[in-house]
């Protein structure tokens, strides 16, 4: 059985189920899991359509692994932009994206971003992307980020 993880809207009580692609993104997986749990506010994307981001509380420094901007609904992504390459940005910092709506593309201020998709949402996908689409309108909303046990 793949190994899984839990994002949870903490206020709203509502969460999805997310299976890991070990297969096609090992190192991530193995990277994101070994941070969890992760808690903090999430935040709907600014440049990218239908993408909430949750910055991590450290850098992970993992590099590009089954990375794509061609994301679909449901996609788990993690991504890492270096400190100083992206005007407004000065520090390095790691996040994990949850797409949620067909218009995403991963982009910054200066166009679209790869990110190592390495999930996908199997359970309460609508519930959690009705959180999501709110976010636009309601602002950031606290989200934590766990393993769920084998």
């Amino acid at each position: 059985m793949p190994k899984r993880i839990k994002l949870t809207f903490t206020k709203e009580h509502v969460f999805a189920i997310a299976e890991l692609l070990e297969d096609q993104a090992p190192k991530t997986c193995a990277a994101v899991l070994a941070a969890l749990p992760q808690s903090g506010e999430a935040h709907h994307a600014t440049y990218s359509g239908s993408e909430t981001v949750l910055i991590l509380d450290r850098d992970l420094g993992i590099g590009m692994e089954n990375a794509t901007i061609r994301v679909i609904p449901g996609d788990v992504a993690y991504t890492r932009f270096e400190g100083g390459l992206i005007y407004g940005f000065p520090d390095t910092f790691s996040e994990i994206a949850v797409f949620y709506d067909r218009d995403a593309v991963p982009s910054m201020p200066n166009g679209p971003v790869p990110m190592n998709i390495f999930g996908r949402i199997t359970e309460g996908f609508e519930e959690f992307a009705a959180v999501c689409r709110q976010m636009r309108r309601t602002g950031i909303k606290p989200l934590t980020v766990t393993r769920l046990d084998d």
